[in-house]
C-alpha cells in the first residue's frame, strides 16, 4: 500500500495511526486455537486431514503414564506414525506448534503413583521428555481425569494428590527448561471446569508453572443426575426446583471461569475448551421440549454423539431450540422422545466472542475428528478470534 503525500506533521500522525492499527491487529490475532486430536481416531478422519491452518497449537492425544511410572503413547501402531508424519503437517502451517497429551479420562490410572514421590516424579517427567525429544514437539499437556476424588473407580487416588500434582509440574516445567531444544517448550494441562473437583486443584501454584489452562467448558450434565440438561452452557440455568441448586449455579463455562480468576489465575491463562460433541438422552417425556427432563437410557458412544453425526442424522428432522440464557442449542423430537445437548457455529461463536470480552488466553477443542466435513465448528472459532 502506498502512503498518500502529507506534511511533515500529516505524515507522523498518519504513521501513528498504522502503527496502532498494526498493534491492534496484532492483539486481536494473538488467541490461541488450540484443537485436540484423538490419535486413536475417528471412522473417515485422518491425521492429514487436519486443517492446521486454522489452528495454533495442536495437542496430540494421547501417551499416558504405565504401571512402571514411565510416559508410553497409547496405541504405538496409529500413534508412531502420526508423530514421524507431523513435518507433513507443519509444513502447511510453519508456525503451528505441537503438543502431547498425556493422560485422559482412560489415561490417568497411574498418574498419582508417578507424582507421589520425588524419584517418581523425576522418572515420569525424563520419560516424557524423551517422547518430545523423539519426534520434535512442543511441549507437554498433562491431562489427569482427575486428582484426589476424580476419575474413574480403578484409577489410584490419594489425599496428597493436590500438592503432588503441583510437584509433578515444577518437575516437569524444569525438565522442559533444560532440554536443549533452542526454543522455549510448552507446558499446559486440560483441566475441570466441574465445580465438585475445582477444590482439589491448587490452581494458583499450577498457574506459575504453567503457559495455560485448557478449561473444559463441557460435560457439565454430569452435576444433574437423572434430567436432561445443557452439557456445556456459557451461562447458568434458569432456577428451577426440579434441578441441583449447584447445578443451576455452576454447571456453566462462566462460572468456571470465574472460579479460575478468583484463584488468582490470570485471563490470558486460560484457554476457554468447547466440545466438538454433543450429550444425547433416550425417553424424554415431551414437556418443556426435552430439556430438564427424566430419561431412561443414553444412546450413542457413552451417551455421546459427534457434530458430524448430529448435523448429518438428527438436524434435518428435529427441531432445534436455543436458550438464549445460557447461549446453547438442543434438539428434541417428540416422536422418538430423544433430547440432545450440543454447540453449534451459533454458540461457538458466543463463547468466542465471551472470551475476547474477558480477555482470556483463546479457545480450545476436543476433538478436530467430531467436527463436520466442512469444518464448521472451528471456523466459527476461527472466524470469532481473528484467524491469527
Amino acid at each position: 500500500m502506498r502512503m498518500p503525500r502529507l506534511r511533515k506533521g500529516g505524515y507522523l500522525l498518519a504513521c501513528t495511526a498504522v502503527i496502532l492499527c498494526t498493534l491492534a491487529t496484532a492483539q486481536a490475532g494473538t488467541k490461541r486455537i488450540v484443537g485436540y486430536y484423538y490419535g486413536k481416531g475417528r471412522p473417515g478422519y485422518q491425521f492429514s486431514q487436519v486443517p492446521v491452518q486454522e489452528l495454533t497449537h495442536l495437542i496430540y492425544s494421547r501417551a499416558s503414564p504405565t504401571a512402571r511410572g514411565n510416559c508410553e503413547v497409547a496405541h504405538p501402531d496409529v500413534d508412531v506414525p502420526n508423530l514421524l508424519a507431523l513435518k507433513v503437517l507443519r509444513a502447511k502451517n510453519a508456525r503451528l506448534l505441537v503438543l502431547l497429551s498425556v493422560g485422559g479420562w482412560s489415561g490417568s490410572t497411574y498418574f498419582s503413583d508417578v507424582a507421589a514421590t520425588p524419584s517418581a516424579r523425576k522418572k515420569f517427567s525424563a520419560s516424557c521428555l524423551e517422547i518430545v525429544s523423539k519426534y520434535g514437539l512442543d511441549g507437554l499437556d498433562i491431562d489427569w481425569e482427575y486428582p484426589v476424588t476424580g476419575g474413574k473407580r480403578t484409577d489410584h487416588k490419594r489425599k496428597s494428590d493436590k500438592g503432588n500434582f503441583v510437584l509433578l509440574l515444577r518437575q516437569m516445567r524444569s525438565d522442559l527448561d533444560a532440554f536443549d531444544h533452542g526454543r522455549r517448550l510448552l507446558l499446559t494441562v486440560a483441566s475441570t471446569g466441574y465445580r465438585n473437583h475445582l477444590n482439589d486443584l491448587s490452581l494458583r501454584e499450577m498457574s506459575d508453572v504453567l503457559d495455560w489452562f485448557n478449561l473444559m467448558g463441557y460435560d457439565f450434565n454430569e452435576m444433574q443426575s437423572k434430567r436432561t440438561s445443557h452439557h456445556s452452557g456459557l451461562f447458568a440455568w434458569s432456577a428451577n426446583s426440579k434441578l441441583d441448586a449447584d447445578a443451576v449455579k455452576y454447571a456453566n463455562s462462566d462460572a468456571a471461569v470465574q472460579w479460575y480468576l478468583d484463584q488468582g489465575v490470570p485471563a490470558e491463562k486460560i484457554v476457554l475448551g468447547v466440545p466438538f460433541y454433543g450429550q444425547i438422552w433416550a425417553n424424554v417425556p415431551d414437556m418443556n421440549d426435552g430439556l430438564y427432563e427424566p430419561y431412561r437410557g443414553r444412546p450413542g458412544e457413552e451417551g455421546t454423539l459427534s457434530y458430524r453425526e448430529i448435523e448429518r442424522d438428527y438436524l434435518p428432522s428435529y427441531t432445534r431450540h436455543w436458550d438464549d440464557q445460557v447461549k446453547v442449542p438442543w434438539l428434541y423430537k417428540k416422536e422418538t422422545k430423544v433430547m440432545i445437548s450440543y454447540d453449534d457455529s451459533e454458540s461457538i461463536a458466543v463463547k468466542a466472542r465471551y472470551v475476547i470480552q474477558k480477555n482470556l488466553g483463546g479457545m480450545m477443542f476436543w476433538d478436530l475428528g467430531q467436527d463436520d466435513s466442512r469444518s464448521a465448528l472451528l471456523d466459527a472459532i476461527h472466524t470469532e478470534l481473528g484467524g491469527n
